[in-house]
């Protein structure tokens, strides 16, 4: 899944903008309390076909499990024009299971295979941070990890300054959570340290801005250097597996199963066939 750039709808008022960006998904919000929760599930519903008509992902931001509003918002967005939602607030892997409960439920009485919509956790807490390895691995259907650098700031008290080093332990505990089940690590609030946040090695961010999504692309996008050795990776791997055997060897590298998804990745984001094929 290719997740450079996320563009959050909601702080776009021209449509035609959002469709006309290169943005790899576009973003529906439903758990802003400042607007009635009905009038934006309408909003959603009524553009997610049109924009996942054009190629572009469909993700929703759904309300939190323990405000009795979650149902009632996966009711409303659970298609197959959705590729996936964003769970917010989550500080323990009960909220991701919770979540799971009721997806599986609506995919199964709305005809979609079982998994289809993908689950994309929020850290914003320090709790959730320190539990973030577990709420990765709580359901299959965790594709990755959303790290909320400002909400995140806001709660352990920390500065609102736009760069630097700030939080790096942080960011690094999120990327490595979400890699370590074969996810994508996600950012939000960040839109100034893209290129910063790539080197993290987190796969893309949510933006809120159509002039941030260029940048996006290409920081998020990898380099030549990094799309050559997934591809000796995945060759490696695929011939180690024709000859019966579990591993493959790149140099000094082991290519066993784990590096061989992340090759795959890496091809995804770079946007070549050979990594559609296994999206």
């Amino acid at each position: 899944m290719r997740l450079r750039s996320i563009l959050a709808r909601d702080s776009i008022a021209d449509l035609d903008s959002v469709q006309a960006s290169e943005a790899d998904a576009v973003l529906f919000v439903l758990n802003d309390a400042s607007r009635a929760v009905g009038s934006l599930r309408l909003a959603a519903t009524r553009e997610m076909s049109a924009i996942a008509a054009q190629g572009k992902r469909v993700l929703v931001t759904v309300n939190h499990p323990r405000t009795q509003l979650l149902r009632d918002d996966l009711d409303a967005i659970v298609t197959p024009d959705c590729a996936g939602i964003i769970l917010p607030h989550c500080g323990e892997p009960q909220d991701v299971r919770d979540a799971t409960v009721l997806l599986r439920e609506f995919e199964h009485g709305r005809d979609i295979e079982p998994g289809t919509l993908k689950l994309f956790p929020v850290i914003d807490t320090a709790r959730g941070l320190l539990r973030a390895a577990e709420i990765a691995a709580a359901a299959p259907r965790v594709t990755g990890l959303v790290f909320d650098a400002d909400a995140y700031a806001d709660h352990v008290g920390g500065r609102a300054e736009e760069h630097g080093p700030r939080f790096s332990y942080a960011r690094g505990l999120v990327v490595a959570a979400a890699r370590s089940i074969d996810g994508l690590p996600l950012v939000a609030g960040a839109h100034l340290e893209l290129r910063s946040h790539a080197q993290y090695g987190f796969a893309g961010a949510i933006l809120r801005d159509t002039n941030a999504v260029a940048t996006a692309n290409a920081a998020f996008t990898p380099t030549e250097s990094a799309v050559e050795r997934a591809r000796a990776i995945s060759q490696v791997y695929a011939a180690a597996r024709a000859e019966g055997l579990l591993v493959g060897r790149l140099n000094t590298e082991v290519a066993d199963a784990a590096t061989a998804r992340k090759a795959v990745q890496t091809l995804q984001a770079s946007g070549l066939e050979e990594g559609h094929s296994n999206s």
